[in-house]
């Protein structure tokens, strides 16, 4: 056997394929991939608290207004259920930490929908916008991943 020859062929015949191959890839990780900066720190240690309590829970579901924060429609639109649980937007298990810049109300059909999937930068930045037109003025509306050593350290996990 050849297999100079029989590379050579397979690489001429896959060649006119890869640019729109490649595009395709491009726009997938585009659509999927989070807003760059606004996650979980790659070294982060996990957060002790796996869920919204307390002075946390409450400001989350004050500043939604105890109102779900989902999308009617993919990224348009506000829900008008009303918020039964306070919701990581970057998920727990991927060490989002639990504070209310990582927070949002949700109501139950949301947050089962949503599960434990990172969101998209498309789903950030509309839960931004959404966030600007309900949010106190005061607020932030910027969806942060990021907590600080000063957060976590309040979060002291309990002893069985």
């Amino acid at each position: 056997m050849d297999w100079a020859k029989i590379l050579t062929t397979a690489f001429a015949t896959a060649a006119p394929m890869l640019p729109p191959i490649i595009g395709i890839f491009a726009v997938i990780f585009a659509l999927i991939l989070p807003v760059p900066g606004r996650g979980p720190r790659i070294l982060q240690r996990q957060d002790s608290w796996r869920r919204f309590k307390g002075g946390a829970r409450r400001e989350v579901m004050a500043r939604a207004g105890n109102r779900c924060e989902g999308a009617v429609f993919l990224a348009w639109g506000r829900c008008p259920d009303a918020a039964e649980e306070a919701d990581h937007i970057y998920p727990w298990s991927k060490y989002g930490p639990t504070t209310p810049s990582n927070g949002q109300a949700l109501c139950k059909g949301h947050n089962r929908n949503k599960g434990a999937m990172r969101p998209a930068w498309w789903y950030t930045l509309s839960l931004e916008r959404r966030r600007r037109s309900y949010f106190p003025p005061e607020a932030d509306v910027r969806v942060n991943a990021k907590a600080s050593k000063a957060e976590l350290a309040t979060h002291v996990k309990r002893k069985p």
